[in-house]
């Protein structure tokens, strides 16, 4: 993984290793057939035909694609929510809002968390 930097290195003193024999699609290959004999071995072990029943393959396709549901804007909203809500009530009341500000911040976040679990 690469370090960004705001400095070019010239190509010359760059490491970068290339490896000589190295095949990607070859090595796609093994292991789609290591996969393969592992099923079919696994199938041969406990009792099973070679071959899948027209469908099994399939069973669980749909469920590991499922959408999840992203928090992350709420919590920005929230967050957003509370750090104007503080700026407003510091010039307002002064430091005595930040101290409520602070904890109303902690709660929202426990109480995230407690949820997300």
């Amino acid at each position: 993984m690469k370090i960004p930097s705001i400095f070019r290195i010239p190509r010359h003193q760059r490491f970068e290793i290339q490896p000589r024999y190295y095949d990607p699609i070859k090595e796609e290959i093994e292991e789609k057939r290591r996969k393969a004999r592992r099923t079919i071995e696994l199938r041969k072990k406990q009792g099973l035909p070679e071959k899948p029943h027209p469908g099994e393959r399939i069973e669980g396709a749909f469920q590991r694609h499922a959408p999840r549901k992203d928090n992350s804007s709420t919590i920005r909203f929230g967050l957003a929510i509370i750090l104007f809500g503080g700026t407003v009530a510091y010039l307002y009341f002064g430091n005595i809002a930040l101290y409520i500000v602070a904890g109303l911040a902690m709660l929202f976040l426990i109480l995230k968390k407690l949820r997300g679990q």
